[in-house]
């Protein structure tokens, strides 16, 4: 697991890229840290999908973590991002950059352990599957294509990134099928989205990563 971390302040870079051995030596699981101290460093060793995991500070000198962050996406790299920084400014902006989580300093090891955890699970979800029939043909369906799912007639349907699956499946059933898979929201009966393909919350609902708003039903509509 290659990991990246940027921060212009030497012992806030120290501490961070401590914490993060200290988390996955326990488990085994092997990484490797490249850490840099201003953005320039990190783009004259950059190549897309060099890192897994980049933790950024918003406030470098000459330069602001939120457009390094715009900028790799706009690279189309979909590399997991952690603000560590010391305002809480840019909060609703990381929505944005897709950002996974949101830490101020000084760092605390406890919330850094429950993202690092969150963020192997989600690793291990982009491997996962669901196996539904389709038009009489089993398909696996990955779950990291599903954007989300709801209810036509007597099936459900899976909005995924190649279309629409109908499979003649109960919601419930489904449900059981993702019982242990926290990626996804119940937004009203009969429809849960995929939080993983959230770019952003909507005063209505949810802006996906296609661009398609999936409503929150109110109460009483």
């Amino acid at each position: 697991m290659n990991i990246a971390i940027i921060d212009d302040v030497q012992q806030d870079l120290d501490a961070l890229a401590e914490a993060a051995r200290e988390h996955y030596d326990p488990k085994q699981i092997s990484i490797q840290l490249h850490t840099f101290s201003s953005p320039e460093d990190f783009w004259n060793s950059y190549s897309p999908g060099s890192y897994d995991l980049i933790f950024l500070d918003i406030y470098i000198k000459q330069a602001n973590g939120m457009d390094l962050a715009a900028q790799l996406r706009e690279k189309g790299d979909s590399c997991a991002l952690i603000f560590v920084t010391s305002s809480d400014a840019f909060a609703v902006a990381s929505y944005d950059v897709q950002a996974a989580y949101y830490l101020l300093k000084p760092l605390d090891t406890n919330k850094l352990t429950k993202v690092l955890d969150s963020i192997q699970i989600k690793r291990a979800q982009d491997t996962r599957y669901i196996e539904v029939i389709c038009d009489r043909t089993l398909l696996r369906v990955p779950v990291k294509t599903i954007l989300y799912a709801d209810t036509f007639h007597n099936a459900v349907q899976f909005h995924t990134d190649a279309g629409v699956l109908r499979t003649y499946l109960t919601f419930q059933k489904f449900e059981e099928l993702i019982h242990d898979l926290p990626c996804f929201l119940s937004c009203y009966r009969g429809c849960l989205v995929n939080m993983d393909r959230i770019y952003k919350p909507l005063e209505e609902g949810f802006l996906l990563d296609n661009q398609e708003t999936v409503q929150i039903r109110k109460r009483g509509a």
